[in-house]
């Protein structure tokens, strides 16, 4: 199993959105179409020094990774977030580059559960898993 496969579970996210297959699959496609915006806005907010900007494009990304169930990733947001917040541009860059590397993983990892038979991931549950 590669690295990005155990930075989502897709089959849990499934199941919080009580196995409704067509809204995991249209809230996936936006996160798909907003995260590399988001992530191309926070490189721009931290080349400029803007920490405000900074604070609220991961405050954004912190939320819907969390939607997602992408905690690790969630995490990093929340402390990228707490950066700019404080004004610590040089943590934010930092942070910035680890969360773009496992966004970048995830969005590839969400691609491929999307190009996936239909029915596939209410068949796939999480190791360990009744």
């Amino acid at each position: 199993m590669s690295a990005n496969r155990l930075l989502w579970d897709a089959a849990s996210t499934l199941e919080r959105l009580g196995g409704d297959e067509r809204l995991f699959h249209e809230i996936i496609k936006i996160f798909l179409e907003e995260a590399p915006k988001h992530m191309a806005s926070m490189k721009e907010a931290l080349a400029q020094g803007n920490t405000n900007a900074t604070e609220r494009i991961a405050h954004t990304l912190k939320g819907e990774l969390g939607y997602l169930g992408v905690i690790e990733a969630s995490h990093n947001a929340r402390k990228l977030e707490d950066a700019g917040r404080s004004g610590d541009l040089e943590r934010a860059a930092d942070i910035q580059a680890r969360l773009e590397q496992e966004v970048e993983q995830i969005v590839d990892t969400m691609r491929d559960v999307l190009d996936s038979k239909p029915g596939a991931l209410s068949e796939a549950r999480p190791s360990g898993a009744n």
